[in-house]
This record gives C-alpha cells, structure tokens and sequence, in this order.
C-alpha cells in the first residue's frame, strides 16, 4: 500500500492543523456502484466487487476517505427483522421489531464476530472491509458503517413511535437505547478488526430537525460517548467521526464531550458558524448540498460552493471538505470529482 499522505492529511486536519491542502471524504457508498455500470444489488452481496468499484470510485475522484458497499440495513436481517432489498437501491425495512418492554427484553443481538449469527453482516460488511483492506492501493482511510445507537433504536421501534416515547413513555426509549448501544460498540469493533481504520457512525435521529439539543443530551449523549470510548479503548489511534443530519449547531455543543474527533455536518448548516462553535474542540467535515449541488450541479458551480464553503471554516485546520450528507447514487463522476480537485486547490 503505497502512502500518498491520505491519512497525514486527514490527522492533520483533526489535530487542527493548517496543512497544504485540504482533506476531502467522496461520502460515496452505492454511488461507486452506479460510476462502474453495476447495480446496488450486485455490488451489495459481492465482497469482491464492493471492494473494487469502491476503491477505483476513491481514487477516480480523489477523495482521502474510501466505504466499500455497505447496505446500512443488512443488519437488521440477522435481527430477525424483515428486510427488502431492491435491486438499485438500500434495504427498506417493513416493520418495527419492539414495541414493549417485553419485546426490549426478549430482543436477541446477535455476536457480530460469530458469522453464524450474522451471515449477512458477515458477507457485507466483515468480508467487503477484509477485502477492500487487502487490495487496497493507496493509504485511504477505510470507513465502517453503523447507525448509532438512538437511530438503530429508532429503526427497531419504528422512528415517529420512538420519537412519540420519548416524550410519552422515556424510560423505555431509554431501556432500548441502553441495550442496543453495546451492539453497536461491538459492530464498530468487528469492522475495525475487518478492517476500518475509522469508526464512522451516522445518526440521524440525532438531528435537531427531530429532537432538540436538550433531548439529545437526554436519550443520545451518553450512548454515542458510550461508543467512543468503547472503540478508543481497543484502538485509541482510531479517530471517530459521527455524521447527524439536518441542524446540528445546538448539538455540536455537546459532542464536544463525547470523545468524537468529528461531526460531519449538513448542508443546512452555516460552515462558518459550525466551525466559530466548533473551534478547536471538535473538527467538523462538510457541507456541500448533496442534491442541488453534487447531484444537479456543474463542475464549475460545485467548485464556487467548495471555495465558499472552505473560506468560511477551513482556515487553521480542523476541517474535511464533503457533501453533506452521502453522495447521491446518481451524481455525475466529473461533479465528485470536482470536489475533490477543489480540496487540492484550495489555499487559505
């Protein structure tokens, strides 16, 4: 594996630390499926492929960051819970799985290092990172995924009745989250083990546009520290990064205290308040608008949105340019691409 500067860089930045060019994560997952001519379900199933069309997606498009095809939902099958999966797009779950305290008690997590328990999070995620490690060209950080705890809880309860909990029945959105946050600590340790080099962990339930800062500091703070410091005290060199949806700048307050070296951050966000709020306690990673800009934009306008945006949070340190939130399946190479020549170009 050759060392290109992908991971000094990337240090670099977390350390807030002024280098001569800026990091850039493509945020890509299906996305590097759909630039080779294969279809999500293709991809998805194939460690050998998904490890492929990602690694040439990573460097096609110059990005310091690469996720193999990792479907956020296959999980869930080895949950128990029912699972589509369409053929060019992620797995759609059905139903929710608890409902009660009893359904929380009798909820059985499966040992993500025992492959008979999790057939497919094995296939998926454990052999695509193996794979995507052993291939791997250049000295790319390799991302994991897994929703964090209150999201996973979320999908377990169904959103909008977990949501409705919290505020009618607390405690038991507080028993679910507290079980299933071990799970999640030890689905991030298995994908290092396979292979990760950073723990990535989305949680968009998370976002301000669902719960408001406070009820995040009640019912998600503690898990995602949790989860931190469980990945840390396996690897401490591991940097975290947490990515929350929609608002953000309320919450960004209290991550500070979680252990996460960084939030990416949404579109919705102001870059340069993010970063003043930021300041040197977190690194923050964003924000470029995923739809209108890396989906439906112009090389030429994406470049101008990457300036902006750079201008505003990426002097001193302490910043990774990126959409803000994942690249859409349909995003033309030449836009992503764009990004990432911005990032190189780009002098404070």
């Amino acid at each position: 594996m050759k060392d290109e500067g992908h991971r000094a860089c990337i240090e670099a930045a977390l350390n807030h630390e002024q280098t001569d060019r800026v990091p850039v994560n493509n945020f890509a997952l299906v996305t590097a499926a759909r630039s080779a001519g294969y279809k999500v379900d293709a991809a998805r199933w194939n460690p050998t492929l998904s490890a492929k069309v990602s690694i040439d997606y990573a460097v096609k498009t110059k990005s310091d960051f690469i996720k193999p095809i990792l479907d956020s939902q296959v999980p869930f099958t080895d949950l128990g819970m029912e699972v589509a999966y369409p053929e060019d797009d992620y797995g759609h779950i059905s139903k929710n799985l608890v409902d009660t305290e009893e359904d929380i008690d009798a909820l059985a997590v499966f040992d993500p290092y025992k492959a008979e328990e999790c057939p497919n999070f094995t296939k998926v995620f454990v052999e695509s990172l193996n794979e995507t490690s052993r291939i791997l060209p250049e000295d790319l950080h390799i991302c994991g995924l897994s929703w964090g705890p209150i999201t996973t809880a979320g999908y377990l309860m169904g959103t909008e009745n977990m949501i409705l909990n919290t505020l009618m029945e607390p405690d038991l959105v507080k028993k679910l989250v507290r079980k299933i946050t071990p799970f999640v600590s030890e689905i991030q340790k298995c994908m290092i083990d396979a292979g990760a080099t950073v723990m990535w962990m989305a949680d968009p339930t998370s976002s301000e546009d669902l719960i408001s800062s406070d009820m995040f500091a009640e019912f998600s703070k503690d898990a995602i520290t949790q989860v931190v410091s469980d990945v840390k005290a396996m690897d401490s060199e591991i940097p975290a990064f947490v990515h929350i949806c929609g608002n953000t700048l309320n919450t960004l307050e209290h991550l500070k205290d979680t252990g996460t070296d960084c939030l990416s951050f949404d579109h919705a966000v102001d870059p340069g308040e993010a970063k003043r709020r930021a300041g040197k306690d977190i690194a923050i990673m964003g924000n470029i608008d995923p739809v209108r800009q890396i989906m439906m934009g112009t090389p030429e306008s994406i470049t101008a949105e990457c300036n902006r945006i750079m201008d505003a949070a990426a002097g001193n340190g302490g910043f990774i340019l990126a959409p803000g939130c994942e690249t859409p399946l349909t995003s033309p190479d030449e836009n992503v691409l764009a990004m990432g020549m911005a990032a190189r170009n780009w002098r404070a």
